[in-house]
C-alpha cells in the first residue's frame, strides 16, 4: 500500500497534465512506490471531458496546435504528436495540414489527451506506482487531521493526503428558472442531447454570442440544420477572427519593464488607466498613426457587417486591437498580477468586454461558415437582452430585449464559462464555498497562491490543498490556454514534492 495518496478531481486536460507531471516527478525522485495517485473523473473516458468529447467536425480548437500540447515545456507536443499521425488525422486539419500553425477539431484533441494519460497510466503502474481512476463525481470534501475526505456520486468516500481541484471549465448557472424546462439546454455539451432533442428545422434561440455560442451553432450546423438561429446576448458581438499566421510583434510601450517602472517610480501598482494609456501608445505605434477610437466601438453595428470586416482584416493579417492583445498572450498573467484587486475589478467592468472579444478570436475558417449563415438568412443575433421567461401553456421561451419580445420552442444557453463562484453549477464548488473550504475572488473565482497553486483561506495558503485551471481565473487570467495551466502544474508538482520530502525527513 502507498503511504501517501495525492488525489486529483478532474480528468480532463488539466487532471491528466497533472497525473503525468507528478508521476515522472516522483519516478525521477524514486518515490513513486511510496505515493500513488487517484483520479476521480465521472466520464467513462479520461482526458476528454465534454468538450473533447465531441463528435462534430465543426467543434475547432481555438487555439493552434504548436500550444496545445499537455506536457511541461513542450507546448509543441500536440503539433508533433499530428505529424507523427498523419494517417489517422485526415480532415481533421482544418488547415495547414501537419504544420504546428493547424487548427484541429476538439475530438482529434480528445484523442491526443486519452492516448497520453493511456500512456503514462500504464507506465505508471508498471513501474510500481499505485494508480486508480475512480469513475464518479465528487460531490463533496472534508477536511481533517491527516488530510481530506472525498465524497462521491456513488455514496462513497476517499481519502487522500493531498487533494488537487481539477474539475475543468464550470457551466455557468445564470438562468437557473429555466433549468429542467422542455427544450431547454444548461450547455452546448455534450452535444448530443441537442441533436437528439431538436428538430432539424425547429427554430432554435442561443443565448449568447461568444465562442461557445458559435460552438453550440456549429452542431446545428454539422447536422444540416435548417431551421432559423438566433443568438440573444447582451452585447451582440461576435468573437473576432483569429489570423492564421500571426506575424511576431515585438511591443514598445505595453510591456512587464514599463509596469514594473511604474511600480518603481510610483512605488504603487498600475491602474487601469495607466495600462490602457500604454495599450493606446502601442496601437498607435502599430498603426503608425493616430487611430480613430470612436470607430472602433463595435457596439450597435450589425454582427453580420462586423463579421465581414473582421474576415478581410484577419486575411490581411490583422489589426492592432486583435494582434496586440495575441502578442500579450505570454505576459498577460503576469501583467494581471501587477493590478490591484480594486484595479482588475475595474478591468473586468471597463474593459473586459473588449479584451474577450480581441483576444479569443474564432479560426477563420468558422468564421467563413458563420458569415455564410448570416448570408443565406438563417443566422440572427439580437443584442440588449433583458429577460427570458418560460411560457408553460406555449412549452416554449420568451425572450425580452428592448421593446420586442420574440418567442422560441427551443434554447441552448451558451453564455460561456461561469467566473464568480456563485455562478457556477457545481455541486462541489457550491458545497466546498458552504463548508468554508474555499473562498471566493471577488474579480472571479476562488483564492489561491499564484506561486504555489494552493487553495488560500483566511489569507493563508491551506496545506496539501491545490486548484488548477478556470477556478483560478481570477488571479491568474489565461486560465482557458492549456500551455498556461500546464506551466502552473509544473509549479504544483514541484511543490507537492517539496513537500512530501519535506514532510518524511522531519
Amino acid at each position: 500500500m502507498s503511504s501517501v495518496n495525492i488525489t486529483i478531481i478532474g480528468g480532463g486536460a488539466c487532471g491528466i497534465s497533472a497525473f503525468t507531471e507528478l508521476f515522472l516527478q516522483l519516478r525521477i525522485a524514486n518515490l513513486h512506490q511510496e505515493v500513488g495517485i487517484t483520479i476521480i473523473e465521472e466520464n467513462e473516458e479520461v482526458g476528454k471531458g465534454l468538450a473533447f468529447g465531441t463528435k462534430q467536425p465543426g467543434h475547432i480548437l481555438n487555439t493552434q496546435a504548436d500550444l496545445m500540447g499537455i506536457h511541461l515545456t513542450e507546448p509543441e507536443h500536440f503539433s508533433e504528436w499530428l505529424i507523427r499521425h498523419q494517417e489517422r488525422i485526415g480532415e481533421e486539419i482544418v488547415d495547414n495540414q501537419g504544420q504546428d500553425e493547424a487548427f484541429t477539431t476538439r475530438r482529434l484533441y480528445g484523442d491526443y489527451l486519452k492516448e497520453q494519460f493511456e500512456h503514462y497510466f500504464s507506465l505508471a503502474k508498471s513501474e510500481g506506482m499505485k494508480a486508480e481512476v475512480l469513475h464518479a463525481s465528487a460531490t463533496n470534501v472534508k477536511q481533517e487531521e491527516n488530510g481530506f475526505e472525498v465524497f462521491l456520486s456513488t455514496q462513497q468516500k476517499h481519502h487522500c493526503d493531498y487533494l488537487i481541484l481539477a474539475p475543468g471549465t464550470p457551466v455557468a448557472n445564470n438562468y437557473p428558472h429555466l433549468e429542467g424546462k422542455k427544450n431547454y439546454f444548461g450547455s452546448p455539451w455534450p452535444s448530443s442531447e441537442i441533436l437528439e432533442n431538436v428538430p432539424r428545422d425547429a427554430d432554435v434561440g442561443i443565448l449568447g454570442s461568444s465562442l461557445s455560442a458559435i460552438d453550440a451553432l456549429m452542431t446545428l450546423a454539422d447536422n444540416e440544420h435548417h431551421g432559423k438561429i438566433t443568438f440573444y446576448s447582451l452585447d451582440g458581438l461576435l468573437p473576432r477572427v483569429q489570423v492564421e499566421k500571426p506575424e511576431p510583434y515585438q511591443r514598445k510601450y505595453l510591456t512587464i519593464k514599463n509596469l514594473h517602472r511604474i511600480q518603481r517610480e510610483k512605488l504603487r501598482n498600475p491602474t487601469v488607466v495607466e495600462v490602457f494609456r500604454l495599450f493606446v501608445k502601442e496601437a498607435e505605434s502599430y498603426a503608425g498613426g493616430k487611430i480613430d477610437w470612436k470607430a472602433t466601438k463595435r457596439d450597435g453595428k450589425p454582427a453580420a457587417e462586423l463579421l465581414r470586416e473582421d474576415i478581410e482584416t484577419a486575411r490581411a493579417g490583422g489589426d492592432a486591437l486583435m494582434n496586440i492583445p495575441y502578442s500579450l498572450r505570454y505576459d498577460s498573467s503576469e501583467m494581471w498580477k501587477a493590478l490591484d484587486e480594486s484595479e482588475r475589478i475595474k478591468f473586468k467592468k471597463w474593459l473586459g468586454g473588449y479584451w474577450a472579444t480581441n483576444r479569443h478570436g474564432m479560426p477563420l475558417v468558422n468564421a467563413e461558415r458563420v458569415c455564410k449563415l448570416f448570408e443565406s438568412q438563417q443566422l440572427s443575433v439580437e443584442s440588449d437582452l433583458e429577460e427570458v421567461k418560460y411560457i408553460d401553456e406555449k412549452e416554449g421561451f420568451e425572450l425580452r430585449f428592448g421593446d420586442q419580445v420574440k418567442f422560441t420552442k427551443y434554447l441552448i444557453n451558451a453564455t460561456g464559462p461561469a467566473s464568480a463562484v456563485k455562478a457556477m453549477k457545481s455541486e462541489l464548488i457550491k458545497n466546498l464555498a458552504e463548508e468554508k473550504l474555499i473562498e471566493p475572488e471577488p474579480v472571479g473565482g476562488i483564492r489561491m497562491d499564484t506561486q504555489t497553486m494552493q487553495v488560500v483561506t483566511s489569507g493563508k495558503p491551506v496545506p496539501h490543498f491545490y486548484v488548477l485551471g478556470h477556478l483560478c481565473n481570477g488571479l491568474l487570467l489565461d486560465v482557458n490556454a492549456v500551455w498556461f495551466n500546464v506551466r502552473t502544474i509544473g509549479s504544483l508538482s514541484q511543490h507537492i514534492l517539496k513537500t512530501i520530502i519535506s514532510e518524511r525527513t522531519a
